[in-house]
């Protein structure tokens, strides 16, 4: 886990994220001071123990114990036994909570990326209704889904091609001049490949 290693190796100020992010992990106030203390803890060893966590909050020890079993069941932390020197001890593992943020800031990129994506869509939509002076039909919208969802073509390359029809807008002229695109990139590489070849023969 990034996070973790980041919090290990160059003390990340995960408490900040927590602060700031509490709520979206729909964690309650108690519970987030809880998981403060954890943390304040875990810098210096692994030992569970209420009375460390209650030096550190303004609750009592049941409080205290409600918040720890509410962090458990939510999936931030563990408690597990260990035995050290022939001795159990509680021992406590906090990298639930780092998946916990890392899942959370995925999602945020991903929805940032769909948005993105929808945005241009959008924009080449507007651009296509604007040149053919009507609104696109089913099976027109169908074909602007398929160019990003193949990923054959870069956004900048469907808004040039668009552009590149001037007065004589249509899917499949746009399409036509897409697929010139490619046919010219497949060239390129060939002719690459033909060089390293020649370069290939002469070494050996």
């Amino acid at each position: 886990m990034i996070l973790k290693k980041l919090y290990e190796d160059y003390d990340l100020a995960i408490e900040r994220i927590l602060i700031k992010e509490y709520k979206r992990l729909r964690l309650t106030m108690q519970e987030m001071s809880v998981l403060l203390a954890l943390f304040s803890i875990y810098k210096r060893r692994k030992t569970f123990s209420i009375n460390a966590i209650s030096r550190r909050v303004e609750f009592n020890q049941n409080e205290i114990g409600i918040c720890v079993e509410s962090l458990m069941d939510k999936g931030f932390m563990n408690i597990k036994l260990e035995k050290k020197d022939a001795k159990e001890r509680e021992v406590f593992e906090l990298d639930p909570t780092f998946k916990k943020i890392e899942e959370l800031y995925q999602h945020d990129e991903i929805d940032r990326l769909k948005q993105l994506h929808e945005n241009e869509i959008t924009e080449v939509i507007k651009m296509l209704e604007q040149g053919l002076g009507r609104s696109l039909m089913g099976h027109e919208l169908e074909n602007i889904r398929r160019w990003y969802e193949e990923k054959e073509y870069t956004h900048e390359q469907i808004v040039n091609a668009i552009i590149s029809c001037k007065d004589r807008v249509s899917i499949k002229y746009v399409e036509r001049i897409l697929s010139q695109i490619i046919l010219e990139h497949v060239d390129i590489d060939q002719d690459v490949e033909n060089a390293l070849d020649e370069i290939y023969k002469k070494i050996k």
